[in-house]
């Protein structure tokens, strides 16, 4: 699968394009939209998988003096939660029980 990393590549054109926009409308998979959350709220790598975009939420940016202001608008449809909390132990060699400690439960 694609990477965050090979992620943010590819959607530095279009962010660069989102920059010189005034109201735009993006519609995203959740990867994507933490990518461009990460980008826009000033994130660190590190935290972007780990950025909470609820499902089936439209989420408004609105450009302040440092960062943005971000407004979420829940639709109302079932669905399960995927997020992820960032696990304690992040090293890529950890063990399988601690690369599993943030798993949501329905996987």
């Amino acid at each position: 699968g694609e990477s965050y990393q090979d992620l943010v590549a590819r959607l530095e054109p279009v962010i660069m394009e989102l920059e010189r926009q005034t109201n735009v409308l993006v519609i995203c998979h959740q990867a994507v939209m933490r990518c461009l959350l990460a980008y826009f709220l000033d994130k660190n790598s590190d935290d972007l998988p780990y950025l909470k975009v609820p499902l089936h939420t439209v989420m408004k940016l609105t450009p302040m003096a440092y960062g943005c202001k971000v407004e979420s608008f829940y639709l109302n449809i079932e669905a399960v939660n995927t997020h992820r909390e960032r696990p304690k132990n992040t090293d890529p060699e950890r063990k399988t029980e601690d690369a599993l400690e943030t798993v949501p439960e329905h996987f």
